[in-house]
């Protein structure tokens, strides 16, 4: 009689705070960590599909760990950059979970044809990224926190690179990450920490400074998100964030050895601190609202984000042919 209390609270949970929970990876503000995950995992057979747009502004940047004004320090040009993401998501039991993220990008800086080459805007297919998550600990059936595993794979998208407004460095990658949360009733709570090892691309023959064949290497990064949510009423709630990301080697822009078309090189560091909103609309249907600005780094754009998108959760029927 007890165990199937525990199952029933842990359902009647799941339904009620998961969709808030779940919502926290439909965000990826890109030349940051390029997703993100969580310890809690829908249940079996369901899943969510979510559509966001987000946008970054940004007149000032960190050359290497100065801040100058505008990407372009001469004219003082704001850094544009619109993406469209899609993220699918589907748990295969209660325990794992799989994840699909890609998006379309367009970015846009006056003057871009100046000491960094290149033109004005470029858009593309911004990176793909494929991942599965493990929970081996659940706090809703043990005494502990949810624990989860995570690795992922990142597919390099289509686009021009080696230009201040590229919209990504065009390598691929894996990563991995160990993912701790907790929710209760007034207040949830969750951590990640992981690395992302990056491959190498190929320099675009046209960007300032090209070697024609020449290879570099994209630094590998750690990379820790902090979640903190908030229950306000009738499903919606608030979440502050807050996201590192470290990479490991790289040139400085300005540097030794550093040439614009090397921007996929560089040692890029960002600290990014946001608020979101999250609250259901009608049915499965949910959205969330968020804003986040870049707070500290190196050799990047000090960003304002904001952007928001739609969620469908699907329900027990989803996936029943597979």
């Amino acid at each position: 009689m007890k165990d199937n209390q525990g199952k029933k609270t842990a359902c009647v949970l799941r339904r009620l705070l998961l969709p808030v929970f779940l919502s926290v990876v439909a965000w990826y503000p890109s030349q940051t960590a390029l997703s993100q995950g969580t310890p809690w995992i829908a249940e079996p057979r369901t899943g969510s599909i979510t559509i966001s747009h987000y946008g970054q502004h940004a007149v000032e940047c960190y050359r290497g760990t100065e801040t100058v004004k505008g990407p372009l320090e001469a004219t003082g040009a704001q850094l544009t950059q619109n993406t469209v993401w899609f993220h699918a998501n589907y748990a295969l039991n209660d325990a794992i979970a799989v994840d699909l993220q890609m998006a379309w990008a367009k970015s846009f800086v006056s003057g871009a044809v100046g000491p960094s080459g290149g033109r004005e805007s470029y858009s593309g297919l911004y990176d793909t990224n494929l991942s599965v998550t493990w929970r081996f600990l659940d706090e809703l059936v043990s005494n502990t926190p949810s624990v989860a595993a995570r690795v992922g794979v990142t597919i390099p998208g289509v686009y021009d690179t080696g230009y201040i407004n590229s919209i990504g460095d065009g390598g691929s990658g894996i990563e991995g990450s160990l993912i701790l949360g907790k929710f209760w009733s007034v207040a949830g709570v969750s951590a990640e920490l992981g690395y992302r090892q990056r491959g190498s691309t190929t320099v675009n023959p046209d960007a300032v400074g090209a070697i024609q064949g020449e290879e570099i290497d994209i630094p590998s990064e750690v990379f820790m998100n902090f979640w903190l949510f908030v229950p306000i009423v009738g499903g919606r709630r608030l979440s502050a964030n807050y996201r590192i990301v470290n990479a490991t080697s790289g040139l400085d822009i300005g540097g030794a050895g550093f040439s614009p078309s090397r921007f996929p090189g560089l040692e890029e560091d960002s600290q990014l601190f946001g608020l979101q909103f999250f609250g259901p609309l009608f049915g499965s249907v949910s959205t969330h609202v968020f804003y986040g600005r870049v707070v500290g780094g190196r050799n990047t754009a000090m960003s304002s984000v904001l952007g928001g998108g739609l969620t469908v959760e699907l329900g027990g029927s989803f996936g029943d042919g597979l």
